[in-house]
Parts: C-alpha cells; sequence; structure tokens
C-alpha cells in the first residue's frame, strides 16, 4: 500500500513538473533560469554534446550543416521527451490507484502503459476502462494533457520559425552592407561623407530595432541562438559584431546626430549580449583576449586611411576604443566559443573590388 502511495505521488509530482517544464518553456514570455528546468539542462548537455562532434568536422559546408540541425532536432526531442514522460507519469499515477482498471488480461504496469499512451495519445480504443470515478478523471486529466501537447506541437514550431526568419532578414541585409567578410571598416567606407550620413544613421536604427527584436524572441525561446544561417559566415553574431564595431569606431573618432545614433545602438546590442549569456547560462571570462590590442591600432589606423574614412584615431581616441571594444567583447567571445561560431576580425584583411561594388549598391 506505501508503495501505491508512493507510485502514485511521483507520477503525480512528474506530471506537474513536465506541465511547468513545458509552461515555461513555450508559454510564459520571458526567461526562467534554465537550469532549474529540465529543458534548459537538456539543450545544455545535449548542445555540449553536439558541438564536440560538430568542431571535428573541418569541411566548412558540411560543419555548417551539422551544427544548424541541432536547433529544430533538438525541439523536435524536447517535445517527444515530454510526451515521454508524461506518458510514463500517468502510468504510475494508475499503478499507484490499485486495482481500479479493466482489462481482458491482467491490468499491469505494461497494460496500464498502454493505455496511458492511447489515451495521452488521443486513440481512445477503450479496451482498458475503470468503473472508478478518481481513476476516470486522472483519464480525463490525461487526455486533456494530450490534447494541450498537440496544440503545443502545432504552435511551437510556427514560432520559432518566424522568429527565426525576422532575425536573418536582418541579418542578411547587414551582410549585403558591410561586405564579404564583413566588418566595421567596410560598413563605413561605404556610408562615409556627409551625403550619406543619414543613411549611415538610418542603418544604426534598423540595426537596434534588429537587436531589440533578437533580445525579445531569444530570451523567451533562447534555443533560438543555436538556428543557423543558411551560408558558412552569416551569422547573426557575425552581424552583431560588425554593427558594434561600427558603432564603437563611431562613437571613438565622430560626432554629430550619426553618433548619438550610434551610442543608442551600442547600449542595445550590449543589453542583448548581457541578457542572452545570462539566459543561456554561459560563463563570461573578463580577463579573457579581445579582437583588438594596443599593437592592432597602427594597423586599423592604416585600414580606416586606405578607406577613406574622415576620422582621428589618436591615443584618447584609441584609448577610448578599446574600452568600448572590450565591454561587448568579452561577451561576444563567450558566445562565439559557446556556440561554435567565429567571430570576424575588427581589421579587414581586404579591401578594395568589395568595397566599390559597395558604393555602388548604396
Amino acid at each position: 500500500m506505501m508503495l501505491s502511495g508512493l507510485e502514485f505521488a511521483v507520477g503525480l509530482l512528474l506530471w506537474c513538473w513536465v506541465l511547468w517544464d513545458g509552461f515555461a518553456t513555450i508559454i510564459l514570455p520571458r526567461t526562467v533560469d534554465p537550469m532549474r528546468r529540465f529543458s534548459g539542462r537538456f539543450y545544455r548537455w545535449t548542445w555540449l554534446l553536439w558541438a564536440e562532434v560538430g568542431r571535428r568536422i573541418r569541411q566548412p559546408e558540411l560543419h555548417l550543416s551539422f551544427l544548424a540541425v541541432y536547433g529544430p532536432l533538438s525541439v523536435v526531442l524536447l517535445l517527444v521527451l515530454w510526451a515521454l514522460m508524461m506518458i510514463f507519469a500517468f502510468t504510475l499515477i494508475y499503478h499507484g490507484l490499485g486495482s481500479h482498471f479493466e482489462a481482458a488480461g491482467s491490468a499491469g504496469f505494461g497494460t496500464l502503459l498502454y493505455m496511458s499512451a492511447s489515451t495521452f495519445l488521443t486513440l481512445g480504443l477503450g479496451d482498458v476502462t475503470s468503473p472508478e470515478a478518481i481513476a476516470r478523471l486522472f483519464i480525463l486529466l490525461e487526455a486533456g494533457s494530450g490534447y494541450i501537447f498537440l496544440a503545443l506541437m502545432i504552435t511551437y514550431m510556427p514560432v520559432l520559425e518566424q522568429a527565426y526568419g525576422s532575425r536573418e532578414i536582418g541579418n542578411l541585409l547587414i551582410h549585403s552592407r558591410a561586405g564579404r567578410p564583413p566588418s566595421a571598416v567596410k560598413l563605413l567606407h561605404r556610408y562615409s561623407g556627409a551625403e550619406r550620413s543619414e543613411v549611415l544613421r538610418g542603418n544604426l536604427r534598423e540595426a537596434e530595432r534588429w537587436m531589440a527584436e533578437i533580445l525579445q524572441t531569444h530570451l523567451s525561446h533562447p534555443v533560438l541562438a543555436f538556428y543557423r544561417a543558411h551560408h558558412w559566415g552569416q551569422s547573426w553574431l557575425v552581424s552583431l559584431t560588425t554593427m558594434l564595431d561600427s558603432c564603437s569606431f563611431l562613437i571613438a573618432t565622430s560626432d554629430g546626430l550619426v553618433v548619438a545614433q550610434a551610442r543608442i545602438t551600442y547600449r542595445m546590442g550590449l543589453t542583448l549580449l548581457k541578457d542572452l549569456t545570462g539566459a543561456l547560462s554561459i560563463t563570461v571570462d573578463p580577463k579573457c583576449q579581445i579582437r583588438l590590442t594596443e599593437a592592432d591600432i597602427p594597423a586599423l589606423r592604416e585600414a580606416s586611411r586606405v578607406a577613406g574614412l574622415c576620422s582621428t584615431l589618436g591615443p584618447k581616441e584609441s584609448s577610448q576604443l578599446l574600452r568600448l571594444v572590450r565591454q561587448y567583447d568579452v561577451y561576444l567571445i563567450a558566445l562565439s566559443l559557446w556556440l561554435v561560431i567565429p567571430l570576424p576580425p575588427l581589421i579587414p584583411t581586404i579591401l578594395g573590388s568589395s568595397e566599390a561594388e559597395g558604393d555602388e549598391l548604396s
């Protein structure tokens, strides 16, 4: 009798736990600490294994394809695990209720597991029944849970796909403006000069809104961070890096309305990085080696001169630029390592034909 009561209690707790995990993951429009939920631990440990295998793949296209599978596949696997746990939870509840069920044979654990699965999946075969009110109540509760689960499956994937599509549209726009490979110097070169400053300001404003949308969607559904771009080297993290580098350069070397917008966009990007690393429980090393050091300043000054940027990168400006870059680079590097997404260099390696093409398109 004590064992039956324990099974009933464990099954009831497991059912409530899965319901809460599903509610917090799919419906609740805020981030609950992932490490306190099954889904958070599931994503963390499965991604560690998946990413380790992905790092060993050297061929770029195959590497990208393998890592790109994880996001959608992990969502499907999580939904299946939730379903299996709920079926098992109700089996424990039914078994804990005792001899309240009637079947052609003995109503053992295996028979109750079969009945729980057919009830949850809304088959309703009726070959295992119960005359008791308490057992019928839990059968109805499981059937209702099955309908809710089916509705979540139908609605959850389109929500993720819509958020992913919105993110990638902004990502593609930034890549089309920042060259290949993208860099802040290339982006600022394309929109240098007083006659193009308003266009650059509009691009920064558009990037600010893009960052705000990512912040809202990725905090509500952190699994979106694992969704990949369609092409190698065109990740949303690369676009975010390019825009933050551009904002930092403008803040340190320019003035006017463009700089005012650059400050606003910079703050939004920094907020996004801080909140997203927290939501994904990523450890940030404040002493890590950032992408720009004192030794890189002469090369950056030369790249700016070649690009025709009307800016002064003296000792004061260089010090401010290094400070601005460090503030967000520690978060970018942590995200880059965790998501296995290489970051673009702040100083472009090639500056020439792609910029001329960009001038024609802008």
